[in-house]
């Protein structure tokens, strides 16, 4: 097994599946392929969990005798590259796509559709709150004879966990960018009123994801639920797994560092073969699909479009292996963008972004607070008011056998205990309204937020983002100043800022338009089964009440 040493003192979190580090403990590997920027690993003592790859660093088996003093480390961020697989190295992004489609035993392991890295079997829920790491002296990147430059890694949040990407230092300091072909190509165009949004989708089209099914691999050993994904532009269904939307969710964040990736549905661990939790797992991944297919980049993307597409096992490794190696990640991805050629001022640009940054974190706030009271109401109405309602039903009809007792001792005209048990009858009936209610409204309406709490995780990165490219560009003036950087180095930066604030303000027009819609939507439903909800209860002790 792999032996690491830990560079940087950890605290794994109390009552998790975490386990806290410190610098110099030597730790055995178990498991790379958690995700998320994550190994599991067992101490000295014993002690199993997981704990940030990019805090340790490989032992060799069998290190040779050094020759000098001891190289400092590389940073944290550096290092989550190298263990975690999810970035390239500036020289593999260098050569596009040139890469040995051979592939080694590694890669047939990882590539296998029904291989051993199963989420169905996992043993761990998705941490949204994963540590950043230690602050680090940055990547540096040389321009020209200039070596001095803004560095800096960052982390890319991903709904629920964060995962450890490339600063953005290549795009902007003048790292050859590939040839991008048209229909890579990302266009963002500038309106008659000054709205800045994305070309929109030519065709536009859905998906449905249906018939979730139980299959089975090694005679019955591993068991796994697959989903069927029915494009409307071809009808062909193809069969995905929860560990394949979880393949392309890495893609998406690691490609789009500009555009928030909406969140996958969070992972669960007993009761995930239970029809109830498999049937919300395919509720939420259609939410997740829509917005997919609603949005003018993502909808259209090589990566997407060959996970909605690919029949064909042999095709599909083929696929996979090229979007593992796409050279237009990150920042570089923005040398896909081709925006106007008007320069936009700075002064406009930055009220805007000034305006999100304030927006974001209590849209975040009032979104996790309407989250957690669809929660707690979907609690009470299927227990709580569903149990006070039976009692009233019960209650009547005791109250009904005791009226029939005596009503067989002297008969009425109109018999009471009858009215009463029709009465008790409606409140039990009630009850079980109540108990099946939040199906109908603070579900759905939850499944919604649950997008939106994903998305808004994300924004604060993506805004970080953009600011740490404008910091760059002051750096570069202040070069520029000190005759330290030539005038044409620097407007080639000036250009790329601009091009990253086109396409973030882009986003953020397509961010305000679906939320506009969306949320509106999804409000009025909610408001519109309430009323119907309400309506049949009055309507059953209107119903009641002709007995009386």
């Amino acid at each position: 097994m792999t032996r690491v040493k830990v560079l940087y003192d950890f605290n794994g979190e109390p009552n998790s599946s975490e386990i806290s580090i410190s610098v110099d403990e030597v730790l055995t590997v178990t498991n790379t392929d958690v995700g998320e920027g994550w190994w599991e690993g067992m101490n000295s003592r014993g002690q199993r969990g997981l704990f940030p790859a990019a805090y340790v660093e490989t032992i060799p088996e069998a290190p040779s005798l050094p020759s000098g003093p001891p190289k400092m480390p590389p940073p944290p961020a550096v290092m989550a590259q190298a263990a975690s697989g999810v970035s390239k190295s500036g020289s593999q992004q260098a050569l596009g796509n040139r890469y040995d489609q051979t592939s080694d035993d590694w890669g047939e392991q990882q590539d296998d559709w029904d291989d051993d890295w199963d989420d169905d079997n996992d043993t761990y829920y998705a941490n949204a709150n994963l540590p950043a790491p230690p602050p680090g002296d940055g990547d540096t990147m040389s321009l020209a004879s200039v070596a001095t430059t803004v560095g800096g890694g960052r982390s890319r949040a991903a709904g629920t966990g964060k995962i450890f990407t490339k600063s953005g230092d290549n795009y902007l300091m003048g790292m050859p960018v590939p040839d991008v072909s048209e229909s890579d190509r990302v266009h963002v165009l500038l309106m008659e009123q000054g709205a800045i949004v994305w070309k929109p989708m030519r065709d536009s089209y859905s998906v449905t994801v249906d018939s979730p099914k139980k299959e089975k691999k090694f005679n019955g050993l591993k068991s796994f639920i697959a989903y069927q994904l029915t494009p409307s532009f071809n009808n062909i269904p193809v069969a995905r797994r929860y560990k394949h939307f979880d393949w392309l969710h890495e893609r998406l964040v690691e490609k789009f560092c500009l555009i928030p990736i909406p969140p996958l549905p969070d992972k669960q661990i007993s009761g995930r073969y239970d029809e109830e939790f498999v049937e919300h797992r395919r509720v939420q991944l259609q939410e997740f699909v829509d917005w997919m297919c609603r949005h003018p980049v993502l909808s259209t993307c090589g990566v997407w479009m060959h996970f909605l597409t690919c029949t064909d096992e042999k095709k599909w490794k083929t696929g996979k292996r090229t979007a593992e190696k796409d050279p237009l990640v990150g920042t570089m991805f923005c040398a896909s963008v081709f925006p106007p050629e008007k320069t936009l001022l700075q002064s406009l640009v930055e009220p805007q972004v000034d305006a999100a940054t304030q927006f974001v974190p209590q849209m975040d706030t009032a979104v996790k607070t309407l989250f957690a009271i669809c929660g707690d109401q979907s609690k009470k109405f299927q227990q709580q008011w569903k149990k006070e309602y039976q009692r009233i039903g019960e209650g009547f009809s005791e109250m009904a056998r005791a009226l029939a007792v005596d009503e067989r001792r002297a008969a009425t005209q109109i018999s009471l205990a009858s009215s009463v048990g029709q009465a008790a009858g409606v409140f039990i009936n009630i009850g079980q309204l109540f108990g099946e209610q939040p199906k109908h409204d603070f579900i759905p309406f939850s499944d919604r937020l649950h997008i939106y709490r994903g998305l808004l995780a994300a924004w604060p990165d993506t805004l970080g983002e953009y600011r740490n490219a404008v910091q760059k560009r002051k750096e570069c003036e202040r070069l520029t100043a000190e005759q330290k950087m030539e005038n044409g180095q620097l407007q080639e930066v000036n250009r790329r800022v601009d091009v990253m604030s086109y396409a973030l303000l882009a986003e953020m027009s397509h961010f305000r338009e679906e939320r506009d819609t969306h949320l509106k939507d999804t409000i009025r439903n909610f408001i519109g089964a309430q009323i119907d909800f309400y309506k049949s209860i009055v309507q059953k002790l209107e119903q009641a009440q002709t007995h009386f």
